[in-house]
């Protein structure tokens, strides 16, 4: 993989649906979005492997999901684990700012969603099994992001992110197109309801909430040299990082990090 370093530096901005403040039915409209196309098009598809290797290495098939918003991939990944590895994963969607309807179609999923409030920095000891954040990581600050991983390799159990946006010229400009995207995709969100029709296509709230947040998630990414510095310095006898980049057929590469005990 290309460890270059990036040619633009880091910067840290806001995202909307960060923050405290944000209505919950705004952040909804985001990452039930996200969630429909993460799924739609396969983006995580060659997390897949990833994420068995992983679990080879778990005490059990249990996979805890950070900051999952409308549920993300893992809905689809688990289908994909049980055809292509023989894995009956169970799964545990978590966030800060839960989606209750998302937890709803979670669970006519046969996956579990926390309604609690779950911190990826503060989670809790209950919630065991290997963890997982899909373009989570990069809302944390490097320092934060070395806690998140480093919080998994003290508890003894596998951890895996992975990330689709990337912090270089081309990426960023890819951005100006998510407006288009959020029209073109919006129908096959679900629920669609007269308010996310409304604050698309009536006042395009949504598109320029999500075309913010998406650019600010590449200004934000850590990329493959940052994150081999930050498990470089968490590397030590009985657990095991790598850092690479997977490909699905026809899918665009994706960037991953995974921390495994070796047992």
């Amino acid at each position: 993989m290309d460890d270059t370093p990036s040619l633009l530096p880091r910067l840290h901005l806001f995202e909307f649906t960060d923050q405290d403040w944000f209505p919950n039915a705004l952040r909804d409209l985001a990452t039930d979005y996200l969630h429909t196309i993460s799924t739609r098009m396969g983006m995580f598809d060659a997390a897949t492997e990833i994420l068995a290797r992983g679990l080879l290495s778990a005490q059990g098939p249990e996979l805890v999901d950070l900051g999952s918003g409308g549920r993300g991939p893992l809905p689809r990944l688990r289908k994909l684990l049980a055809e292509k590895h023989g894995i009956d994963a169970r799964v545990m969607l978590t966030d800060k700012f839960p989606n209750t309807q998302a937890a709803e179609r979670a669970r006519a999923e046969g996956v579990d969603y926390q309604e609690r409030s779950v911190d990826a920095l503060q989670v809790p000891a209950d919630l065991r099994g290997m963890r997982t954040l899909f373009n989570a990581l990069h809302h944390f600050r490097p320092d934060e992001a070395r806690a998140v991983l480093a919080d998994a390799q003290a508890r003894g159990v596998p951890i895996a992110a992975f990330e689709t946006v990337r912090r270089t010229p081309p990426a960023i400009l890819s951005m100006l197109l998510v407006p288009l995207l959020v029209l073109i995709f919006t129908p096959m969100v679900r629920p669609l309801t007269p308010m996310r029709l409304l604050l698309t296509y009536v006042l395009p709230v949504a598109p320029l909430i999500i075309f913010w947040d998406g650019l600010v998630s590449a200004l934000r990414t850590h990329q493959p040299d940052e994150l081999r510095r930050m498990t470089d310095s968490l590397a030590r006898d009985g657990y095991r990082w790598e850092v690479g980049e997977a490909k699905a057929p026809g899918k665009p590469a994706i960037t991953y990090v995974l921390g495994r005990p070796q047992r």
